[in-house]
């Protein structure tokens, strides 16, 4: 459960409003979803500026009225660059992303180490913003196959592939859209499976999110978005 659950909160930033192309002019916003299947949950996420550039998201996941779990992702927004500075969820893990220095320090519960850092890497949270980010730029009939990036997870910095598998309509408590279907490359032995929804009119905000651990399925639905500068 808590595999399944450390996945849900890390896809919470998809939600955050991003209705301008230009990166300066973001929303600031708070969500609430709801979580479905064989585990059923509700969690609130927002996103909201520090200063011009830098911006902090906080996640947090409730079950039977308690908060068992909270993470925090704290990142720089420069013209069309992404910069993640540290992530961290609250008594597991936390990464600092050292820029000066190009190094990237990790704490994963009894792990703990620095890999080299570079220019392309992301962090788990930043890397969806990424995707949004990028489908931006493209007319939705003419989406690239796959979009490709370099994501720091549990003490490995790794490729993380997203194929891009065409148009449905879905329907959600927020309402009926139309959206691009994504999911993640796996490998074939790898009995797992993550698929992400975004929605265009709501400049491809992920709406909705099936995932499969090969223990437990779940599927997440935005249920409630309020934006604001």
């Amino acid at each position: 459960m808590k595999k399944i659950l450390f996945f849900i909160s890390i896809q919470l930033i998809l939600i955050s409003s991003l209705h301008s192309k230009d990166f300066q002019s973001i929303e600031q916003t708070e969500a609430v979803l709801t979580v479905e299947g064989d585990i059923r949950a509700s969690m609130s996420v927002s996103m909201k500026k520090e200063d011009q550039e830098t911006w902090r998201l906080k996640s947090e996941i409730h079950k039977f009225g308690f908060t068992f779990r909270k993470e925090t992702a704290k990142f720089k927004l420069l013209k069309n660059k992404i910069i993640p500075m540290n992530w961290s969820r609250k008594g597991e893990a936390d990464v600092e992303f050292n820029w000066k220095e190009k190094t990237l320090k990790f704490k994963e519960k009894k792990q703990e180490g620095t890999l080299p850092l570079t220019d392309d890497v992301l962090g788990p949270a930043t890397a969806q913003i990424k995707l949004r980010l990028d489908l931006r730029k493209y007319d939705i009939s003419s989406l690239p196959d796959k979009l490709e990036y370099r994501v720091y997870y549990k003490g490995k910095i790794k490729k993380r592939v997203f194929n891009i598998n065409g148009l449905e309509d879905i329907s959600t408590p927020l309402g009926d859209y139309m959206t691009v279907k994504v999911s993640r490359e796996r490998l074939e032995d790898q009995d797992r499976e993550q698929i992400f929804w975004l929605a265009p009119d709501l400049d491809f905000a992920i709406i909705q999110i099936l995932n499969d651990d090969g223990k437990r399925r779940v599927k997440i639905k935005m249920k409630k978005e309020n934006s604001y500068l």
